[in-house]
């Protein structure tokens, strides 16, 4: 028996083609700034939209850790540049400080950082959360191609209560170790019943 070939990974140009599937227009050969007016409206939308979706969640694949210097300023408030590629912050190592601009305001020489990067590898997005970054980006490019409210507000309705809702909760279900995952005591007990009414 010959074993499935490799699952390809998604390309930017994939994701949109998908998104304009679920609209009923024709895939585009490319994201073009001088093509089609559905190339030229990708062009346009991709990475804002992407932006917009990494920010939405704690995706793990865009999690990444920095230790940042501090700059000159008050000694109990120093400021700590973020990281060029940073879009969210999630979790600094101090129990009070403050973020201004680009900046994080805390005491210390050091912080530890942990955020949410401006992450552009399609290789490292999840299947679902591809599914979630289409419909998105959908939803922005519907009345541009179809001048449908109709479209716009069902697309709307499937991101936000179905495919981003779907896409966080299988992010999150694997960002654990069992045994640290919220619902791992839950899972147990109900498997132990399982088990023992099985005898």
């Amino acid at each position: 028996m010959k074993s499935a070939p490799p699952a390809s990974i998604p390309t930017a140009l994939d994701i949109c083609n998908l998104a304009l599937a679920k609209l009923g227009e024709a895939p585009i050969p490319g994201i073009d700034a001088n093509g089609s007016p559905a190339a030229r409206l990708c062009y346009s939308h991709y990475h804002p939209v992407r932006r917009e979706i990494l920010c939405a969640n704690r995706w793990t694949f865009a999690t990444k850790q920095a230790i940042l210097q501090a700059g000159q300023g008050s000694a109990d408030n120093l400021p700590h540049n973020l990281p060029d590629d940073c879009l969210r912050v999630l979790e600094v190592n101090r129990r009070t400080w403050t973020l201004r601009g680009r900046c994080i305001y805390c005491p210390g020489e050091q912080v530890h950082l942990l955020y949410i990067a401006d992450e552009e590898d399609t290789g490292l997005f999840e299947p679902l959360f591809v599914e979630a970054f289409a419909t998105r980006l959908a939803c922005k490019l519907c009345i541009p191609l179809t001048s449908s409210t109709t479209a716009r507000e069902a697309l709307t309705h499937e991101y936000h209560r179905i495919a981003l809702p779907q896409a966080a909760h299988n992010n999150a279900v694997q960002s654990f170790s069992n045994d640290s995952h919220p619902l791992y005591s839950l899972w147990r007990k109900s498997y132990q019943q399982s088990s023992t009414s099985s005898l």
